[in-house]
């Protein structure tokens, strides 16, 4: 027990220590940084709109110090709603990022650097106390390399002017894969083959829409409704499809591919059916597991936009439509990944694991 409570300390401390980092590394920024150091509310007002919604807002009167500007202190209004939908509400000891104007700074957003660290260093210590040394240091060798090649890519095509995204995040998405299967599982057998099964389920899964979506001509697809994209909007989807799927498909393959080598393990001796009736079983026991968890992102991803669009009197065949119809076709073709995992990574598994006793 002891063991475990100076444990449960260390990552308490780690955690704390990151935080306070966050807070002094204000000096790395190029940007005015601040500390609020008072707050006076020095006017509201509340309003109403065709909907009956309410809601109220304030004009705050921040006394902020600069952290990179040889401590200056100046005075900044902020506004902010009640509902917090665009805003934000600053209280003593928040530190923020500042605009500097021609009239003096504007408050640009809330310096989160703190709250970041933070969250890693429980991760990441949570992980080493875990796990062993040798694990955690190809897991998050694996988590830098690859969240390093996705940075990469997202900066190259948002420098590109003509980068074809769906083969582009395509090749990263089995790169990404492979490099995970590769720190964690090693190079043998058991990797190749869940690399192999993720890929092809993968490729099934979205061939299937593909297929789809071609022959219905899109009817009911609206593209065009995707956030914050610059691009052709199909393509973007498409290479959002096939991340999201792979991660899926990925996380099964592993799980089946993992119980018949303990099996194979266990007893050597085994014949075709064996293994694909076992794969067969593992995979029926956490496919609906897996799709529920999947459905239950899209749900929670969903739940503040309908909220909005209903209060502000959208039917739901609308909010249906317009706000969850992408989500809804990501989540199905993500589903039927899993579902193809499941013979895909069985038979795949069994073949070569009662092929490898034939050699023998």
């Amino acid at each position: 027990m002891t063991k475990h409570w100076r444990k449960i300390l260390l990552i308490a401390a780690i955690t704390l220590a990151c935080f306070f980092l966050g807070r002094l590394d204000s000096f790395c920024y190029k940007q005015p940084v601040g500390q609020v150091t008072a707050v006076k509310t020095v006017a509201s007002d509340e309003s109403t709109d065709e909907h009956e919604n309410e809601d109220r807002s304030y004009t705050q009167k921040l006394t902020v110090k600069l952290l990179n500007r040889s401590g200056q202190t100046v005075t900044i209004k902020n506004d902010y709603y009640a509902s917090h939908a665009e805003s934000d509400q600053y209280h003593v000891f928040d530190q923020i990022l500042l605009h500097k104007t021609s009239s003096g700074y504007q408050v640009d957003m809330p310096k989160r650097d703190s709250l970041l660290f933070a969250l890693l260093g429980f991760l990441f210590s949570g992980l080493y106390f875990s796990m062993s040394r040798r694990k955690f240091s190809f897991l998050g060798l694996s988590i830098i390399v690859n969240a390093g090649l996705f940075i990469l890519t997202i900066i190259w095509d948002a420098s590109a002017r003509a980068l074809p995204v769906l083969p582009v995040f395509s090749v990263l998405a089995v790169v990404l894969s492979g490099l995970a299967l590769y720190f964690v599982l090693g190079h043998g057998l058991q990797a190749w083959i869940t690399w192999l099964a993720t890929v092809i389920a993968t490729l099934l899964a979205l061939l299937a829409m593909a297929i789809v979506i071609a022959l219905t001509g899109a009817t009911g697809v609206h593209f065009e409704t995707m956030s914050y994209v610059t691009q052709v909007p199909q393509p973007v989807f498409y290479a959002q499809a096939v991340i999201g799927v792979l991660g899926a498909v990925m996380d099964e393959s592993g799980d089946i591919v993992a119980g018949l080598f303990g099996l194979q393990r266990e007893s050597a001796d085994r014949s075709f059916s064996d293994y694909w009736q076992a794969g067969l079983s593992v995979g029926r026991e956490i496919l609906g597991t897996l799709t529920n968890v999947l459905f239950m992102i899209f749900i929670a991803e969903t739940i503040p936009m309908v909220v909005l669009m209903l209060r502000n009197g959208n039917n739901w065949s609308y909010i249906l439509d317009q706000t969850m119809n992408l989500g809804i076709l990501q989540t199905v073709v993500s589903a039927l990944g899993i579902v193809w995992a499941v013979p895909v990574t069985a038979f795949l598994t069994a073949t070569l694991l009662t092929r490898k006793e034939t050699a023998k």
